[in-house]
């Protein structure tokens, strides 16, 4: 069984990659990559998984686009 800090790390290993992702789906569409960009691709992303558990992620991954000096601190 992991315990809470193992399951932090993984967790902040997927948001930062589920932004990676976010990222490059941008970059190869053409889309600028800015901020309210990269939220809007985000949300899409969101509304196409139907896992709650990376739902959560993408929601946190958002948070984290709109405040980054708070979600630094979280973890």
């Amino acid at each position: 069984m992991r315990d809470e800090s193992e399951a932090t790390v993984g967790s902040e290993e997927e948001v930062c990659n589920i932004i990676g992702k976010a990222v490059v789906d941008l970059s190869i569409t053409g889309q600028p990559v800015n901020k309210a960009t990269l939220v809007l691709k985000l949300l899409t992303m969101a509304d196409q998984d139907d896992d709650d558990e990376r739902i959560l992620l993408y929601w946190i991954a958002r948070k984290a686009i709109n405040q980054p000096q708070r979600f630094a601190t979280a973890w």
